[in-house]
């Protein structure tokens, strides 16, 4: 056994996560939803809830031969507006967690949008996208091949209950091992109005700030509030509006005496507490339609003092208060226990590995959970070429560039974010002072001034014909590559990533789809954060994260009329690229790894920058690195290729 620190986990990661899986009559928005799982996780990736349904989709059931839902099997089922109020509750206020979370959450958005209801989220997290991000040594990002990787047991295939266990399991060790780095999250927030995502971003920043972590609720919710018993233990509490003492006080004290704090009103929503009850609010609107009982602040103050017992849920046993939390290791730092290896698969719940369904699985105990966050059993894999990461001060850009093009020339593989593959550490003198420096030995990285770099044997330039030289992968700027597949070369990803450190400017990937004069065919060629998609989404936008967006191309079906797709990069703001340093590119097959990667590290008073381009010759297609960059801003950019800004 050993003890992972909870003193070093990161303070902005989410407090809580609901895991996703939904399977769908088809690949479209207007598809529905025949099934869907969910799985609660607390902060540390432990399952603190469980929630799943069949869902009758009102029509043919659509691929049986993939999810096995056929039109008997939901004959009887409940359609969705019968479940989409008890789906809420597992979902808001949390991260949504979906292995290609864009095609969950547009499922999703899609239902409760015909409903005319409030879709409760705000966030999501792709795993595909953090599996690139933990620089994975696997093949592809599929389901299938990371449940491999990880020892993860899958029971069936297409089948949302099981899937959500296992990439909830995947998902664990992946928080785990990003957390241990001191990566940030790939968290979006999609928006589809003007500022709506980098205000949700925003929103959901300041929020985790203060947010307290949402512990599990061992007791059944008794119902709604009647002041002549008062509060019992596992009511559902809602607040709203302003509030004299600070939200996250009430909000904790509210969770310590056994109530369940949820983030939206709902018919099983047990009291509203607001200071102002005729605001208009959408809360206290929902409240009023739902006949919810309203308090206001003081009066919940006096009846939270004296909270009575509440049932506990079938199978779950309430921990008393001060144990099944944090333990101590022999250094005196906090911790939680967690296993030195998991081979998931020999220790299912063997409710779950018979086949019953999860609504009829009881939540695990809370401090059994807490013992069970696990630690990665591939965490600190090597691979066969050396994995260089370059340390900078702010004032060192130009040394930065060309220390990392030593590193290029020598046949490593350049790295601009620390993960436990990185084996190697250049710290320039401006970066001494680096907190990844200590993480990066904790790895068992070997951390080296420039001078003690070019001394080693492992910054010999090495030619590209020397003999078991390994292939990086690497595409000089301006270099070329054949896509494989000929006419056909199917589904490809474009992801940008690199280090960025100041929320109050962002930068945006965008995407032209250009005929043959350069020029877009129309404004719907043009991608960016406020039209993320082409027609037929066949250039699709995916805000991955605050450092990281990436690009699919349905390669095969562009309307041959699009001779070139060029993806961008714009600072919104005032800063130039000078500031924000290398940015790295990975061109892949959908789900797959990088077929070739390139770093881009050679801007300065530039604010947008062509990163690569997509284009056809002959019957193929090709890939190009640009690097080129302009000092105006992206309106400029745009007008340069036919898109009507005005």
């Amino acid at each position: 056994m050993t003890v992972t620190s909870l003193a070093t986990w990161p303070v902005d990661y989410p407090s809580d996560y609901a895991v996703v899986d939904v399977e769908t009559t088809g690949l479209r928005s207007s598809d529905r939803i025949v099934s869907v799982a969910v799985e609660v996780l607390d902060r540390h990736g432990t399952v603190t809830d469980r929630w799943s349904t069949l869902v009758d989709p009102g029509r043919d059931p659509g691929p049986v031969h993939i999810h096995g839902l056929t039109a008997e099997r939901l004959a009887g089922a409940p359609t969705f507006d019968r479940v989409a109020e008890d789906l809420a509750e597992y979902l808001a206020g949390r991260v949504l967690v979906a292995h290609n979370a864009p095609f969950d959450w547009q499922m999703l958005t899609s239902e409760y949008r015909r409903l005319g209801t409030a879709w409760p989220m705000e966030r999501r997290l792709c795993t595909m996208a953090l599996a690139r991000h933990l620089e994975l040594p696997v093949g592809d990002y599929r389901l299938a091949t990371l449940a491999e990787y990880y020892r993860v047991r899958r029971l069936r295939a297409h089948d949302a209950v099981d899937d959500a266990r296992v990439l909830s399991e995947i998902f664990r060790y992946g928080l785990h091992e990003a957390a241990g780095a001191g990566l940030p999250l790939p968290l979006t927030a999609p928006g589809d109005e003007p500022g709506q995502r980098r205000a949700a971003v925003a929103r959901g920043r300041d929020a985790e700030r203060g947010a307290p972590a949402k512990a599990p609720c061992p007791w059944v919710n008794p119902g709604r509030l009647d002041l002549g018993v008062g509060l019992v233990q596992g009511m559902r509490v809602v607040f709203t509006g302003e509030t004299d003492r600070p939200r996250e006080a009430l909000e904790l004290r509210a969770t310590e005496a056994g109530l369940y704090v949820t983030g939206s009103v709902s018919g099983k929503t047990s009291v509203l507490v607001t200071n102002d009850p005729r605001s208009g609010s959408g809360k206290n609107r929902r409240a009023a339609q739902a006949g919810t009982p309203v308090i206001d602040e003081a009066t919940f103050v006096e009846l939270v003092g004296r909270v009575r017992p509440g049932t506990a849920r079938v199978g779950v046993v309430p921990a008393p208060r001060g144990e099944g939390g944090p333990v101590v290791g022999a250094d005196g730092s906090a911790g939680v226990v967690v296993p030195e290896r998991a081979d998931t698969g020999a220790a299912l719940d063997p409710a779950r590995a018979a086949g019953v369904p999860a609504e009829a699985v009881a939540a695990p105990d809370p401090t059994q959970a807490a013992a069970a966050a696990l630690e990665s059993p591939r965490a600190g894999a090597r691979t066969a070429v050396r994995q260089v990461l370059v340390l900078q001060g702010r004032d060192e850009h130009l040394d930065g560039g060309r220390v990392r093009q030593l590193v290029l020339d020598s046949g490593a593989r350049l790295r601009i974010n620390l993960t436990s593959t990185v084996d190697t550490v250049v710290v320039l003198p401006g970066a001494a002072g680096d907190p990844r420096i200590a993480r990066a030995e904790a790895f068992g990285a070997v951390c080296l001034t420039e001078a003690e770099w070019s001394a080693s044997p492992a910054a010999t330039p090495a030619a590209p014909s020397t003999p078991g030289r390994p292939d990086t992968g690497h595409l000089p700027r301006g270099g070329t590559v054949e896509l494989p597949g000929g006419a056909n070369p199917g589904r490809w990803t474009l992801n940008a990533s690199w280090a960025w450190d100041r929320p109050d400017e962002e930068i945006d990937i965008v995407a032209f789809l250009l005929d043959e004069h350069e020029r877009v065919r129309g404004d719907a060629d043009f991608v960016f954060w406020n039209q993320p998609a082409a027609p037929l989404d066949l250039v699709v936008l995916d805000a991955s994260g605050p450092a990281e967006q990436t690009v699919t191309l349905e390669l095969d079906v562009l309307p041959r009329d699009v001779r070139r797709v060029v993806i961008a990069a714009a600072v919104d703001g005032t800063s130039t690229f000078d500031a924000v340093g290398p940015i790295e590119l990975d061109v892949a097959p959908f789900q797959g790894t990088a077929f070739r990667r390139s770093v881009l590290d050679a801007a300065t008073v530039e604010r947008v920058l062509l990163l690569g381009t997509f284009y056809r010759l002959g019957t193929g297609w090709k890939f190009r690195t640009e690097g080129q960059g302009y000092e105006f801003d992206l309106a400029g950019l745009a007008a340069s290729f036919g898109v009507d800004i005005a």
